[in-house]
């Protein structure tokens, strides 16, 4: 019986040291287990964690960048410079060549300031131009034809008598060489508009005819009615003084030119003072001009266009 009680207990212990060894194994294998879970969701944890701060980091970056992009203008490109600007530069000359248009309108009072009679003319005078420019001050040099072609009118010397009519009449040419120096006020700043002050010289050289012949009234004695007149064609008999000896004008007389022995200019000078011109330039490779202005001969007016060179 005490052996069987012997055996009850040891069985009994062992029993127990058994349980009490597998409960031990079994704490440290979980513990075990959850310190490799613990471990392994701690590091996966920070390596989201980690990876949260760079994208996070990242998107910040992007959006500074953006921003700042955004933020900053862009920057403008330089304007290209506009080879058809009018604008002329100082320092540089610009030339031009072109064509001159003029009319000359020599009045009749003009001419009464130092004769009688006569009739007022327009001159058309037509041809090329060059023109420089430089720092405000233009030079224009032309060569231009002009007509002096004249209708029959009655003409005679302030202090000769009332005998002393003559019908006169032109088919004379002039070639024109001048000069005219302008300078240029500016209207605006982009160099279309201008104006130019200044005055002009040159020499005509003359060809064509002059006639001349004495004249007498026929139904008329009204200077002013040419068609009541008629040319003497020699000298009259029976005291005609409207047709005498005083000269021998009659018919289609021509007077010699100064050469000659005659009256007539061989050349003829060009002054003109004041010049004004408007000058408009809508391109750097135009101008053109409309001139006005006062010559020996008479008012004038004008247009000229010009290429730039």
């Amino acid at each position: 019986m005490y052996h069987s009680k012997m055996g009850r207990q040891l069985a009994v212990g062992v029993h127990a040291r058994a349980a009490a060894l597998a409960a031990l194994l079994g704490a440290v294998c979980f513990a075990g287990t959850a310190r490799a879970q613990s471990e392994d969701g701690l590091d996966s944890n920070l390596d989201d964690s980690l990876a949260a701060d760079k994208q996070a980091k990242d998107e910040q970056a992007q959006g500074d960048k953006t921003t700042g992009e955004k933020d900053k203008l862009p920057e403008t490109p330089p304007e290209a410079a506009d080879d058809n600007s009018p604008l002329e530069k100082d320092g540089k000359a610009h030339k031009f060549i072109g064509l001159r248009l003029r009319n000359v309108i020599v009045p009749k009072f003009m001419i009464n300031l130092f004769a009688d009679g006569g009739a007022s003319v327009n001159v058309f005078m037509i041809g090329p131009e060059f023109t420089s420019r430089k720092n405000g001050l233009e030079i224009d040099l032309a060569v231009s034809y002009a007509d002096y072609s004249m209708d029959p009118f009655l003409f005679k010397g302030k202090n000769d008598n009332q005998f002393a009519w003559e019908m006169v009449s032109s088919d004379m040419k002039l070639v024109y060489f001048t000069s005219d120096l302008l300078f240029d006020v500016p209207i605006d700043e982009k160099g279309r508009f201008s104006f130019l002050v200044g005055a002009g010289v040159g020499i005509g050289v003359v060809f064509g005819n002059l006639y001349r012949a004495q004249a007498y009234p026929t139904t008329s004695n009204d200077p002013n009615d040419v068609g009541s007149w008629r040319r003497c064609t020699r000298q009259e008999p029976g005291g005609n003084l409207y047709c005498d000896d005083s000269n021998n004008h009659y018919g289609d007389y021509d007077e010699p030119s100064w050469v000659n022995g005659g009256s007539k200019p061989s050349v003829f000078p060009w002054i003109s003072f004041p010049q004004v011109s408007f000058r408009y330039k809508p391109i750097k490779q135009l101008q053109t001009r409309l001139d006005a202005g006062f010559s020996i001969t008479g008012f004038f007016m004008g247009l000229s266009a010009g290429y730039g060179l």
